[in-house]
């Protein structure tokens, strides 16, 4: 009876041993599959890192809903502060009108330090409609203001942009 049995319980055990393979070997296979397809993913993003950043063209840069221009900027004095002038135009590029807008002017005076300033505006504004705002910008800091008044070139920028 032993002889019998053991042979028969080796036998058993070699079935699923083999069932284990085979079930070992499928996994391996679908492992294999799935790093073949992120090594062809990882391949085509290097390619396309690798390559050369194409001209930029309008319509694939990110257009802020309104732009600013600095149409003219002047020294003022009064009450022993020193202080700017500033006439600021603002275009709507989007394609419907807006009940107004706000967020932070960054000014970058060649050569000078950057200023910010909070605005609001709470006037209708059409569709590449433009508006002119008068700002004044006072300050005990007069040096500082001096620097920026005789700036030839200012960059002005409007940023976080709130449309309403």
């Amino acid at each position: 009876m032993k002889k019998t049995f053991l042979p028969l319980f080796f036998f058993l055990l070699s079935q699923q041993g083999v069932r284990a393979q085979e079930s070992v070997q499928k996994r391996v296979g679908n492992l294999e599959n799935r790093v073949d397809k992120v090594e062809d993913r990882v391949t085509t993003l290097e390619k396309i890192q690798n390559q050369a950043p194409a001209a930029a063209d309008p319509e694939s840069l990110k257009i802020q809903p309104l732009t600013v221009t600095l149409i003219s900027k002047k020294q003022v004095m009064g009450s022993g502060q020193i202080g700017i002038k500033l006439v600021l135009e603002f275009k709507n590029l989007t394609g419907y009108g807006i009940k107004g807008f706000s967020g932070a002017l960054v000014f970058k005076p060649e050569g000078g330090d950057i200023y910010t300033r909070r605005i609001s505006y709470t006037h209708p504004l059409a569709s590449d409609d433009t508006a002119k705002i008068e700002l004044i910008i006072t300050s005990g800091q007069t040096r500082q203001y001096l620097k920026f008044v005789k700036a030839k070139i200012v960059k002005v920028v409007l940023i976080n942009q709130k449309l309403f």
